[in-house]
Order: structure tokens, then C-alpha cells, then sequence
């Protein structure tokens, strides 16, 4: 395979262990942003992305995008930006977060990411941060905790929110946009008076997304090639399987009809005349 593209990305690298000339990747990257709960503005994305899209749309809207604290009377969102992420890649989905610059596949990970200056800043520490995350929901709330639109981020809610897509194929979004990869992002700010974003990018850079965590360079490498020579090969004209008299025939013609008579040859002519 073959990459055209105007930056580098993680798995490049595994170009140097041989490629297939014919297949050829063109990596160009688009992306496409709109406010989260305007449905208006998403019906007017491009090439019909707001219905090709229309399932990882819903799926990143369900995943949780802020943390609430509950010690608190009356409880209060902390006011940290997250963002919350589903990477499509070669047929399958994944969700991530991102909080501070860092990208994370499990909600474990987290604290121990996250300095205390950045949480002090927000008004709580490692340990109290830990604790809102490990919080369980209580049975007797269970149904009623889920049945809200928005969720606060808890291991137990991230975990189910987001088993309803991660490691699912949905081949027919990417056969849609004609790439191997797309990222959504769900920007929220957690602040009052702000609006969350939804940012769509076609081909992302992945490397930015700590997506070798999930797939090292070799074998995306060869995900995409495999993708790109199969779901998303583009089918070319079917080879005629008709004899050409036959196909001459349906189209009107005779087998005189590209020929020249032998009494119109000029050389006939010619050698006739000298006669």
C-alpha cells in the first residue's frame, strides 16, 4: 500500500517491510464541526454525512461528558473540559476520553494521569476524584440513574455506555465515507454558558489519539491495506463474458460495417486503372 498524504502518521513507518504498488491510500483529512444539540446545523453536513454517520452520532452523544460532585449539597459539575471520543478504524469502533491534552481507552487510567495542580484548579484532589469515579449507583436508583439523557462520568457508566458500540463492526459507515478511519468528537466544557461540539474528522491523525495503545504500526498497517483492497475497493465494470459477433450483432452492426469493400480500396482502384 502505497500513502499519499500530507503528514505522518504512527503506522507509516511499517511501509519499509515491502507494499503492494497497486493499492494506494490517498490520506487526506476533513473535518466538519457543529454544535452538539443543533440537529438543524447537522442536517446540513456534507455528502449526507448527518445519516451515514447517523449511529456513532447517537452512540458519542450517550457517552458520559462531565463529572458531578455528589459530597457536595447542592451536588455540582466540576468544571473540567472533556472530551469524549468514538475512533472508527477499518470497520470497528472505539470510544476514548480525553481530559488535559491526554487520551485514555479506560476510565482507570485517569487519575493517576492527572496532576494535582490541574485537579486543585478545579477544586478536588486525586483521592476525590478517584472516589466519584469508583461511586456505584445505587439499585433502587439504578433505572431512574439511567434513564437521563445525561450521565456523570463513573467507571460503572462509562463502561456501559460504552460496551453498546466498542468492538462492533459497522462496515456500512465507512463504505459511506470512503475512508478507512473517522474520529468524533463530543467537546464539552462543562462550563455555564457554553455549548458542546461535535467535531467530525475523515482520515484523523491517529498517532495523536494514542491509537498504538490499541493497534501497534505493523498491524494497522496491514488493517488498512486490507480494508482498502476489500470493503472499500471500488468494483470496476464487469469483463464481457460475450462472444464479439454476438455483442456486434446487439449493437446494429454487420461485419461489413468497419470494413472497406474491395471495389472502394484505393489500391484496387489504382491497379485497375493501369489496366
Amino acid at each position: 500500500m502505497r500513502i499519499i498524504s500530507d503528514f505522518h502518521d504512527y503506522y507509516d513507518s511499517a511501509m519499509g517491510f515491502g507494499q503492494d504498488p497497486n493499492l494506494k491510500y490517498v490520506r487526506k483529512q476533513e473535518t466538519f464541526e457543529f454544535p452538539a444539540r443543533s440537529r438543524e446545523v447537522e442536517n446540513r453536513m456534507l455528502r449526507n454525512l448527518d445519516q451515514i454517520l447517523r449511529i456513532p452520532l447517537e452512540n458519542v452523544r450517550k457517552l458520559p461528558h462531565f463529572i458531578q460532585d455528589r459530597f457536595k449539597y447542592p451536588p455540582h459539575i466540576l468544571e473540567i473540559p472533556i472530551t469524549t471520543k468514538i475512533i472508527g478504524f477499518c470497520g470497528v469502533l472505539y470510544a476514548s476520553i480525553e481530559i488535559a491534552g491526554t487520551t485514555f481507552y479506560a476510565t482507570d487510567q485517569i487519575v493517576s494521569h492527572l496532576s494535582d495542580e490541574f485537579l486543585h484548579s478545579f477544586g478536588i484532589d486525586q483521592k476525590g476524584l478517584e472516589t466519584l469515579l469508583l461511586m456505584k449507583v445505587p439499585h433502587r436508583w439504578r433505572d431512574w440513574y439511567w434513564s437521563r439523557d445525561a450521565k456523570s462520568l463513573t467507571c460503572e457508566s462509562w463502561e456501559r455506555a460504552s460496551a453498546e458500540f466498542s468492538g462492533k463492526h459497522l462496515d456500512e459507515v465507512f463504505i459511506g465515507l470512503g475512508v478507512p478511519a473517522f474520529k468524533l468528537d463530543y467537546i464539552a466544557l462543562n462550563k455555564r454558558g457554553t455549548c458542546d461540539t461535535i467535531r467530525c474528522t475523515l482520515n484523523p491523525h491517529l498517532r495523536a489519539e494514542a491509537f498504538q495503545k490499541i493497534k501497534p504500526p505493523a498491524e494497522a498497517f496491514q488493517e488498512i491495506s486490507m480494508y482498502l483492497g476489500n470493503q472499500l475497493a471500488r468494483q470496476s465494470d464487469p469483463v464481457s463474458v460475450f462472444p464479439d459477433e454476438i455483442m456486434r450483432d446487439e449493437k446494429g452492426f454487420d461485419e461489413w460495417s468497419f470494413r472497406r469493400h474491395k471495389e472502394e480500396d484505393k489500391k484496387y482502384k489504382k491497379k485497375e486503372g493501369a489496366d
